[in-house]
């Protein structure tokens, strides 16, 4: 049988090694930090303010079903799509922006409507 093999023993680390750890996590977590408050900022440009020049309804009834996994969360019975119709001067545009049926009943031709720009139109 041949005798165990001695134990190798390592130096203990320099208090340079550990300034430097250190530093590279203290960096490491500005940069995620900065990352973070990046992406919660508010979109700044994506928001258009105009003025409501018409309403349309197009009658359909719908049933719209809301799963999780497996299980049936609710049902809900649509009446149609409401849309108004919103000139933006800015944009020299009139937007066609669906709206809940609420909103579509309190907003008359005149009023103002901040409303998010289209997905295709996005910056």
């Amino acid at each position: 049988m041949s005798a165990p093999q001695p134990r190798v023993i390592i130096p203990s680390t320099s208090k340079r090694d550990v300034a430097i750890a250190i530093a590279a996590g203290l960096l490491m977590l500005v940069f995620i930090g900065y990352g973070v408050m990046r992406m919660a900022a508010p979109v700044v440009g994506n928001k258009l303010t105009g003025v409501v020049v018409g309403r349309e309804f197009t009658p359909f009834k719908e049933r719209q079903v809301s799963f999780n996994g497996r299980k049936i969360e609710g049902v809900q019975e649509i009446d149609g799509e409401y849309v108004l119709k919103v000139r933006v001067e800015t944009m020299h545009r009139t937007y066609d922006v669906p709206v809940e049926k609420p909103v579509y009943e309190a907003k008359k031709d005149g009023d103002s409507l901040t409303f998010i720009r289209p997905p295709s139109e996005q910056h």
